[in-house]
């Protein structure tokens, strides 16, 4: 787009911006000081690649480490009894007795190979992480590897987005073709299905499974649904119009967390009165179907805290981010649209709508008649009416029109002499 003035964008960064103006900013200073920080700053953005196969390899050690104590617990308290009934225990007893340790053994070794099988793909997959992040370091100076860097990202990006939103087959299907598996938490999404399989189909039981294998890191971060999940299955209940079910299930799920949410546990207790059919919208949303909806979204943004994942998609941060860079006071304005501005897109207006204007200190223009640089060799020019556009293409618009010009954007004519010539600030 351009201003109705002199269309001059402001900017900070190298950007087309919808006004019509490129507008773009210099770095000054040492070479490798500004790489080391472009290298940190990447890094940083980098975060959850590194920060999610930690996290699964935290979990598979805690509940290893539990499951250990469990069985060791089992077989020496198993033992001790054994000896204390020394003098009246019986040899059939004694072997029947060791028979069963042996198999909770053997099935104890199987777990604990099973579990280092599992430790090995996450450290695999944390060695492949690491090694694509050295190549950003490696390869700074060599344009072809460092393209080869920016298209597995942008793979990584697009596999996040399509796990995200449900697309597991072509996600997998992507990863593969890439060879970038070990790049990308499939495992983690694909695990995560069938507690929203579940959900979609108004089924805790998945959901309540993942909170108790998860309840310290839950816990941590102050989740409540464990507690949502309880409220709702008590609902169910009710709208079966089991209500002697809904009462003992209260007393077993609901009654335990009276100190923290005592409003919504009566809240829920009222529906044993007010029922499915109920008009009173402080009870009817109880029964709404939505709520299963609003379970699974608190389950997806539980799930991305805990493994350290960002809650938005990569690729709607990146859109955001580019979008925020381009955007103008300019944009949004439909006579000012510029064809060639993403902020102006009709496609990505509405997801720039609410980002903030780009602070910019340096500017450059873009013709919109030639779609040229507008700079010292081809310095913008003002027509009459405000508006500008650079000096080769109005020159050679005077040249074929006997030395008039016409305004793309008003249709008004002028004679070439009434030109006068801009300064880019």
């Amino acid at each position: 787009m351009e201003d109705d003035n002199e269309g001059v964008g402001t900017g900070g960064t190298t950007t087309a911006s919808s006004s019509g103006a490129v507008t773009g900013s210099t770095t000054t200073g040492g070479g490798g000081g500004h790489k080391h920080s472009n290298l940190s700053e990447e890094i940083q953005l980098e975060r959850p690649l590194l920060k999610a196969p930690v996290e699964q390899l935290n979990k598979l050690f805690r509940n290893t480490q539990k499951s250990l104590e469990k069985e060791m617990t089992v077989l020496v308290n198993t033992i001790n009894d054994m000896n204390k009934r020394k003098d009246t225990i019986t040899k059939d007893e004694v072997s029947t007795t060791i028979d069963k340790l042996l198999n909770k053994m053997n099935n104890l070794k199987r777990k604990i190979e099973e579990t280092k099988n599992e430790e090995e793909g996450h450290l695999k997959r944390m060695k492949a992480r690491l090694d694509h992040l050295k190549d950003a370091n490696t390869n700074q100076q060599n344009p072809h590897q460092r393209d080869h860097f920016n298209s597995v990202r942008v793979d990584r990006v697009l596999i996040d987005y399509l796990l995200r939103e449900g697309y597991y087959n072509t996600a997998i299907k992507l990863a593969s073709t890439g060879k970038i598996t070990e790049l990308s938490d499939i495992d983690l999404f694909v695990s995560s299905k069938k507690v929203i399989d579940g959900l979609t189909k108004h089924d805790c039981t998945e959901a309540l499974a993942w909170c108790n294998d998860n309840k310290s890191k839950l816990k941590k971060i102050n989740s409540t649904l464990e507690f949502n999940l309880r409220i709702q299955e008590f609902v169910e209940m009710v709208r079966q119009n089991k209500l002697g079910a809904a009462i003992s299930y209260s007393r077993q799920h609901l009654s335990p967390n009276a100190s923290t949410n005592m409003k919504e546990i009566q809240r829920a207790m009222a529906t044993l009165a007010f029922r499915k059919d109920t008009s009173c919208e402080r009870y009817k949303y109880l029964f709404d179907e939505m709520r299963w909806t609003d379970l699974i979204n608190q389950f997806k943004v539980d799930n991305y805290n805990i493994n350290s994942l960002t809650l938005k998609s990569l690729l709607t941060i990146t859109f955001k981010s580019g979008l925020s860079v381009l955007k103008t006071e300019s944009c949004g304005c439909t006579e000012s649209r510029n064809i060639n501005c993403p902020v102006c897109d009709k496609d990505f207006k509405k997801l720039a709508k609410p980002l903030p204007i780009s602070l910019q200190s340096h500017s450059s223009l873009i013709c919109r008649i030639s779609g040229e640089v507008m700079d010292e060799h081809n310095p913008p020019l003002v027509l009459p009416n405000g508006q500008l556009y650079c000096k080769n293409a109005l020159d050679a618009m005077a040249e074929a029109n006997e030395g008039v010009v016409t305004c793309p954007k008003t249709g008004k004519s002028f004679d070439y002499s009434q030109l006068r010539k801009a300064f880019i600030s």
